[in-house]
């Protein structure tokens, strides 16, 4: 599958998928995502202001909704920002609403589960 399939069954807005894997005896699927290009408004939480000046580039792995049978994480490509006051802070990603290791949507669809006593 191409790369540009993977970015539209994932669909995070404003990202696309660079690199993909898939390991069928551990039935594992991994996504690589950076930004789309033109997608260059970065925020951070605790301030209003948008930023463009990037001081440091880094990964973060974390967890997705598995597809079918297999277990799927997405490696995601995060931007320290550089803010004139407060110093570099990591950028705001809506996918990633909170620092755990799992996505936005994984995080809703556990908090769906426990809601409806385990059944989905």
């Amino acid at each position: 599958m191409s790369e540009n399939e993977w970015t539209k069954i994932l669909g995070w807005p404003g990202y696309r998928v660079y690199r993909s894997e898939i390991e069928e005896e551990a039935k594992r699927l991994q996504l690589w995502v950076r930004r789309k290009r033109g997608n260059r408004k970065l925020e951070y939480s605790g301030c209003v202001r948008r930023i463009s000046q990037v001081a440091e580039v880094y990964e973060r792995e974390l967890g997705e909704l598995p597809w079918s049978e297999y277990r799927t994480t997405v490696v995601i490509e995060l931007y320290g920002v550089r803010c004139p006051e407060f110093g570099i802070k990591a950028e705001k990603v809506p996918q990633l609403p909170t620092k755990a290791p799992f996505s936005k949507r994984f995080e809703e669809a556990v908090g769906l589960a426990c809601e409806c006593g385990g059944a989905t």
